[in-house]
């Protein structure tokens, strides 16, 4: 087990690097200097390591699309990242929500568009996104991976999926946001071709792909 400040992001991704899991926190039960603070509780059973140890780790043979059934929206909604990612990556539970009741966008409802990441067969992780209007690109929403299937490129062949799709549906850009910070997915996404475009939303750098 091992505890940390609620204000040390850095450590807390060195234990889930570790396959550490957050359990919990104990609210003000911690005295830093003059200041009672949270403490955050992270914790390993060896069923947790085992699990880890034997994570897969190859880049997967196969990644799809698929949608959320009936059958796969148990392994959907028991998708998880680390805790530390929460700060980028909205859990299942709010995709859920804002899937079920979409906000507006320029005075129109938003219309999503979601599934579930599957490779290999096995369910891996979640994309969403805003369709695209007349007045609208295509706009990346959500996209989660499991924290036991990251580092494999499951995100990177989810997302190639997902702009063949805008392209056969005729867009000519794909929009998307990113927080900053440790952790962030911006370089990522910069990698891929998203350009911050000046605009900042909700304190989200805002950036667009042109697709070719």
């Amino acid at each position: 087990e091992a505890s940390l400040h609620p204000d040390n992001p850095p450590s807390a991704r060195v234990l889930e690097a570790c396959g550490m899991t957050f359990e919990g926190l104990t609210r003000q039960s911690f005295w830093v200097g003059d200041e009672c603070s949270d403490d955050l509780l992270y914790g390993m059973l060896r069923a947790d390591w085992d699990a880890w140890c034997n994570r897969p780790r190859h880049r997967p043979a196969k990644v799809e699309l698929i949608p959320i059934t009936a059958d796969n929206l148990a392994a959907v909604d028991a998708l998880a990242t680390h805790k530390s990612q929460e700060r980028f990556v909205t859990p299942m539970a709010g995709s859920f929500r804002d899937a079920l009741v979409p906000g507006m966008h320029d005075g129109a409802t938003v219309v999503p568009w979601y599934r579930a990441i599957e490779a290999d067969g096995k369910i891996a992780g979640f994309l969403m996104a805003a369709e695209m209007t007349d007045s609208q690109n295509p706009y990346l929403w959500r996209l989660l991976i499991d924290r036991m299937q990251q580092r494999r490129g499951v995100g990177s062949a989810a997302l190639d999926l997902f702009e063949q799709r805008c392209r056969d549906e005729g867009a000519t850009a794909v929009e998307v946001h990113w927080g900053e910070g440790p952790g962030s997915p911006g370089p990522m996404y910069r990698a891929r071709g998203y350009e911050p475009s000046g605009r900042i939303d909700a304190g989200e750098i805002h950036a667009v792909k042109q697709l070719a």
